[in-house]
């Protein structure tokens, strides 16, 4: 079976890409920037562990526990206190009163990283991995708007340019769909084309409640390409049922 172009209204999913990429790019940006900003400006130092403890949040299966250190470090009259989540390895490897290599940049001491190679390759896969999602996003939105404009654009044609005649509705199906499987309808159909063949094909889903409003031998308006009856679409709505 094949179904029927839609027409897709494509303001909610293109402010949706916006907001996700414009989130995901700004945090990629910001980390990419204090990447620069530390290799540039930062100074080392070694500043000395406080505390280290285990945060517990809870988790949808019970607690998560997440190492932490509380260390300190003091750049001429000032001293910063700071808290860190790090690695298992960082965390198993200092003790408390240890001495810890920092990495802090001078216009602001406050803004620090602890200078050690498991924790900057942390930082550094958080940074890559925020950066590839934006271009996935981006790219992959780019795709999807992509489709769903030249989905449109055929599905305009056909309802401009195409032969148009009455199908029948065979059967109101549904498909369940996600994790309270709730149930989608969409209709099966059949109809003739300029050659005599008949064909048969889908909807798009319907509206809650417009599975109501349909049942077998319902007529359907269908608009079909006369060099390609099997690039269709229907109008569901001016049909009286």
């Amino acid at each position: 079976m094949t179904r029927a172009v839609p027409f897709t209204s494509i303001w909610f999913g293109f402010v949706l890409w916006l907001l996700v990429g414009g989130a995901l790019l700004a945090g990629a940006s910001w980390l990419l920037y204090h990447d620069f900003l530390f290799a540039d400006h930062g100074k080392p130092i070694d500043g000395t562990v406080d505390r280290k403890f285990m945060r517990e949040t809870q988790g949808k299966h019970g607690p998560v526990y997440t190492p932490c250190l509380d260390y300190e470090f003091q750049v001429g009259q000032m001293t910063a206190h700071c808290e860190s989540t790090v690695q298992n390895g960082t965390y198993e490897s200092v003790t408390e009163g240890d001495p810890l290599p920092i990495i802090y940049l001078p216009e602001k001491i406050t803004d620090n990283r602890i200078n050690l190679p498991a924790e900057n390759q942390r930082v550094q896969l958080i940074t890559f991995g925020l950066v590839t999602a934006s271009l996935v996003v981006f790219v992959g939105g780019l795709f999807i708007l992509r489709y769903y404009l030249r989905q449109n654009k055929i599905n305009r044609y056909l309802l401009s340019n195409g032969l148009s005649c009455q199908g029948l509705v065979s059967e109101v199906k549904f498909n369940l769909v996600g994790k309270a499987q709730t149930k989608q309808y969409y209709l099966v159909f059949t109809f003739r084309d300029n050659q005599g063949r008949e064909r048969t094909g889908t909807t798009w889903p319907l509206k809650r409640g417009e599975e109501n409003l349909w049942k077998e031998s319902s007529p359907v308006q269908v608009y079909f390409d006369p060099n390609n009856s099997e690039r269709f679409t229907v109008d569901l709505h001016p049909m009286q049922r």
